[in-house]
């Protein structure tokens, strides 16, 4: 046999029997969009071009019998998960949470007939050149009288500000491209490997009258330890307001903070990582005088009958 098939859970994985090629079908719980049938590919690796080409053959006519409308590539299932494809760099190191397929992928999904859906960017700049205004100093004292207030996360406390995070997050990331709702749990499971790694001073939580409504959630850039060098960016993960409170600038004012403390933790410059092109937060890299380092690109195919 040309192909090995093995049932994991409700995904089908597939390997060319050569073992040049190998990749994941998703068709439960994938995200829904206009009512379609939406199928993922993902866990995607090759050799070499022709490998990589054939298997993304087989992934469809798999998909095909499985009722899908529509594929997505590449997508460990769901936008929580792995996904995109790197398409361009500036040759700057690979930066910690920098999990997407090689730029070689691009090439691949295009020959095999998918089209580029979506890009994503991640910028970089000096903390110095935060932006900073008088505005902010405005909205600072408004959000005040609107008792909202801003707060370190407490590492103590960690699961429930986890789920304060979570919170946020599935309401605000509801419009971005292919999202799909997950359960608290697995949110969770996802994030609890990195406790250890976070500064409670780097991860700030907006609330009212103690009800989330925002936070900003950063980690350094450790791979920079791993390479020896000095440890003096940080990685601006999630910034997130509920749609309901983004005409405050809270966003803008949680940047802000986390500008001056970075500062006096010796941080010299950060990145915003994996921005959806039409997001509030590329007007933000912008606005702080970041450039881009790195685009990603994600694909999709309609499927025939």
């Amino acid at each position: 046999m040309e192909f090995k098939l093995i049932e994991q859970g409700k995904n089908i994985k597939v390997v060319l029997s050569n073992g040049k090629a190998e990749a994941v079908c998703y068709f439960e719980n994938t995200p829904k969009v206009n009512n379609k049938n939406i199928g993922c590919i993902g866990e995607f690796s090759c050799e070499d071009k022709q490998s990589g080409i054939k298997l993304l053959k087989k992934c469809e006519e798999i998909l095909k019998e499985k009722k899908v409308e529509q594929i997505i590539a590449p997508m460990n299932g769901n936008t929580w998960k792995k996904y995109r494809t790197l398409k361009y760099t500036n040759g700057d190191d690979q930066f910690l949470l920098e999990n997407v397929n090689p730029i070689e992928h691009n090439e691949i999904l295009m020959e095999a007939g998918y089209k580029e859906l979506y890009t994503y960017t991640s910028t970089k700049g000096l903390i110095e050149n935060a932006y900073n205004s008088e505005i902010l100093d405005i909205a600072e004292e408004k959000i005040k009288k609107e008792n909202i207030t801003i707060r370190n996360f407490n590492k103590e406390n960690y699961m429930e500000d986890l789920k304060k995070i979570y919170n946020v997050s599935k309401m605000s990331f509801s419009r971005n491209p292919f999202y799909t709702q997950i359960e608290e749990d697995e949110f969770l499971e996802q994030y609890l490997p990195y406790i250890n790694m976070i500064d409670e001073q780097l991860i700030l939580i907006a609330e009212k009258e103690g009800k989330e409504i925002g936070f900003v959630f950063c980690i350094p850039n450790f791979n920079e330890l791993k390479e020896g060098k000095e440890l003096k960016t940080l990685i601006l993960k999630t910034v997130a307001v509920l749609p309901e409170y983004e005409h405050l600038a809270i966003g803008n004012i949680l940047l802000r903070k986390i500008s001056e403390i970075a500062k006096r933790k010796n941080f010299k410059e950060w990145i915003f990582a994996f921005m959806y092109s039409d997001n509030t937060s590329q007007k933000m890299a912008q606005r702080n005088n970041t450039e881009v380092i790195r685009e990603y690109a994600i694909y999709g195919k309609e499927i025939k009958d």
